[in-house]
């Protein structure tokens, strides 16, 4: 994972929301003032403050700012995907454009994008997501909705991540192939996340944590899967246990420099969150 993602700085007072989607809000008027039903950090409010917490006020502010919503992505989004994965992570560690328009073509249902609606003067304008982020308006082409995080994930049939679901399979764009047990496996009953990155710029305001509480919400409200693993090392297993993830042991993939964890959270996932374990941390990882 990228450095600082998972920065979480518990907030009773003011805790982080997610507003509706430009599309949300042009269809319908909310009376809780633009807020969905993911909007509340609901369980940060009993937490104690992290006590390496700085600038609090600030922090609060410029992530608000933001107004960050979230919503599924899709093949458009392949550009905005490429150039966040870059910013993110050191080149060894990178997604490829080929597995993104692969992931997004196969399974875009499983991958999640957090965007802000940025004109010029805007927080996220000066991002690399802005150039190639779509206009909210045609009428006004500068204002875009910026992607500044995502997750994106495949089904596989293990419990665990496998070297094999990270995979891209040979020529899977023809109808004529084969069944292939590399990559997607839609039949799967475990959601294999390979990417989770959120801009350098905007890392250490609760939106890794905040996408990744969304992301859980969704696919177990859908009902597609059993579980979600990942891959980990262990300095971030905390994190992943106050989240509602167990860690399986050392994980069998070599790839990307081996050295992994498997942790694995089976739905429903809100019984098994320890709020304990939520603390701030700052780690390199991969976005395979």
């Amino acid at each position: 994972m990228p450095r600082d993602l998972f920065s979480f700085q518990p907030d009773e007072e003011n805790p982080l929301t997610l507003t509706r989607s430009p599309e949300a809000q042009a269809a319908t008027t909310s009376s809780q003032g633009g807020l969905n039903e993911l909007s509340t950090d609901k369980d940060a409010q009993s937490l104690t403050p992290a006590p390496q917490l700085r600038n609090k006020g600030a922090n609060i502010s410029a992530r608000n700012d933001l107004h960050p919503y979230v919503q599924t992505l899709s093949l458009a989004d392949v550009d905005s995907c490429v150039a966040l994965e870059n910013a993110a992570f050191p080149e060894n560690e990178r997604c490829s454009r080929e597995k993104f328009i692969y992931r997004l073509s196969a399974c875009s249902e499983l991958c999640l994008g957090l965007f802000s609606t940025s004109d010029l003067d805007a927080p996220a304008s000066s991002e690399p997501t802005y150039e190639t982020a779509r206009p909210t308006n045609s009428a006004s082409p500068t204002k875009k909705a910026v992607l500044i995080a995502h997750i994106v994930a495949t089904k596989c049939d293990s419990k665990t991540v496998t070297d094999s679901s990270m995979e891209c399979p040979p020529n899977w764009q023809s109808s004529a192939s084969p069944v292939d047990t590399l990559g997607h496996q839609e039949q799967g009953r475990t959601i294999a996340v390979h990417s989770v990155a959120v801009l350098p710029k905007f890392q250490g305001r609760h939106l890794g944590r905040t996408a990744l509480k969304s992301y859980i919400q969704r696919m177990e409200t859908a009902g597609i899967a059993d579980r979600i693993s990942l891959l980990a090392h262990q300095q971030l297993f905390n994190f992943y246990e106050g989240l509602g993830f167990v860690s399986k042991g050392p994980s069998k993939c070599n790839s990307y420099g081996g050295g992994w964890y498997d942790l694995s959270a089976r739905f429903p996932v809100a019984q098994l969150i320890d709020k304990s374990k939520i603390y701030e941390f700052s780690e390199h990882g991969t976005g395979v």
